[in-house]
């Protein structure tokens, strides 16, 4: 099951995961778009309307994925909003619904599903974080805030769960060329992945059964390094990358237009 699964680094799963033999459910709020993609990907792909704010929904279709198709091997927790702007200037209401769908969400979802793997003894979570929970940006606090939020309950749940049979991967991309970053003209020094990469890595950690995932993977060290510098290193650093670009640059009217269609669903 993979959630936000329409579009954008979603449906690249779902190809990637029918490629491999695996029946793939991908849900998303727009039931019309969730359909179309399911078309296009062939069979195999069973499309759901899935609102990840709403419990209910969610623990509805996990049992009409168990009851009609099969038990859920692989759960992708991948739905999430990226708005950019200072938080100065923020509304209160955009920042909860950014914690709700990129945090609270993943935590509902995990905790739904999480039973039946270990009723079963089997089962991985990958949960889609970002390389700004590693290293936060300006213009995206909160949206790192809820990444970094996933990058330590997924570490935490995974000590929880090393001898059930159950795994944990979390996943933190650079910044994707997707509807998510549109508008957005990446830093010279660390550029952007395509949804195809970051699908790829996925893949590749099913089969290494990795925990930890960094895409591009050589961009992993980078930001571990840069974590352990003085803050006026970093800022130095920052500064000459041009980091601040992606949220608070980008152009105005692209990220206005993004963010009124994922705030109005």
């Amino acid at each position: 099951v993979v959630t936000g699964g329409a579009r954008g680094i979603g449906r690249q799963l779902a190809a990637d995961l029918l490629a491999r033999g695996y029946r793939v459910v991908i849900g998303d709020l727009d039931l019309a778009a969730t359909d179309a993609t399911a078309r296009e990907l062939g069979e195999g792909v069973t499309a759901v309307r899935l609102d990840v704010t709403d419990p209910t929904v969610v623990a509805a279709v996990i049992d009409q994925v168990e009851r009609e198709i099969a038990p859920i091997d692989v759960w992708i927790n991948n739905a999430g909003i990226m708005p950019t702007e200072p938080f100065a200037t923020q509304k209160p209401e955009v920042a909860q619904r950014i914690i709700t769908i990129n945090y609270a969400s993943v935590v509902s979802a995990t905790g739904l599903i999480l039973p039946r793997m270990l009723e079963r003894g089997s089962g991985t979570i990958v949960n889609m974080a970002s390389a700004t929970g590693i290293k936060p940006l300006a213009g995206v606090a909160v949206y790192s805030g809820t990444k970094a939020a996933v990058i330590a309950f997924s570490d935490a749940l995974r000590r929880e769960l090393r001898t059930t049979g159950v795994r944990i991967t979390v996943v933190n991309p650079n910044l994707v060329r997707t509807a998510m970053g549109a508008g957005i003209t990446p830093p010279g020094l660390t550029g952007s992945v395509s949804a195809a990469d970051v699908s790829a890595a996925v893949m590749k950690a099913l089969d290494k059964k990795r925990f930890w995932v960094v895409v591009p993977r050589r961009l992993g060290p980078l930001l571990r390094f840069s974590k352990v510098l003085p803050v006026s290193w970093q800022d130095w650093i920052d500064d000459r990358a041009g980091s601040d670009q992606i949220g608070l640059g980008g152009d105005p009217a692209t990220r206005a237009a993004y963010a009124k269609d994922v705030l109005e669903k």
